[in-house]
């Protein structure tokens, strides 16, 4: 039987990857725009939490808050609180230093903090998501029987 769910999560997973992608290329760069960078580092955690939820089901609003979203998230894994520190730094991002007079100075080690943080974020949720998408199937695999 198909999930519809499971699609849509894939999806927000994916898109997550391509903010990735982009934090990772960024930094690369010269002249690192920090403001960009972290913009698309919280994209990606913010977007991998959301699959989590589409997975499980669970509404949440259109908010760019990662603490909010964690919370949602604990009643499925309570490993997810590892990640409210970097949730403070990134959340941020999202809105806040996308504006010119909010921007502090931000230093190509705390450009690369928000890279690791999205990336610690994405791989922590990918393998939850294959673990249980695989759950998932195997549930519905019984059901056929």
């Amino acid at each position: 039987m198909h999930n519809p769910a499971i699609d849509l999560a894939a999806e927000w997973l994916n898109r997550a990857s391509h903010d990735l992608r982009v934090a990772r290329y960024l930094y690369t760069m010269p002249d690192v725009p920090p403001e960009t960078l972290g913009f698309h580092a919280q994209q990606c955690a913010e977007k991998a939490l959301k699959s989590f939820l589409t997975l499980h089901q669970v509404p949440f609003q259109r908010r760019h808050d990662l603490n909010y979203l964690i919370d949602l998230c604990l009643p499925f894994d309570g490993d997810f609180t590892q990640f409210r520190a970097g949730a403070d730094e990134l959340t941020p991002y999202a809105v806040e230093f996308r504006y010119p007079d909010a921007v502090a100075t931000i230093s190509s080690k705390h450009a690369q903090t928000t890279v690791e943080i999205a990336e610690r974020i994405y791989t922590f949720v990918s393998k939850r998501m294959k673990s249980a998408r695989d759950s998932l199937s195997c549930e519905e695999s019984m059901e056929e029987t």
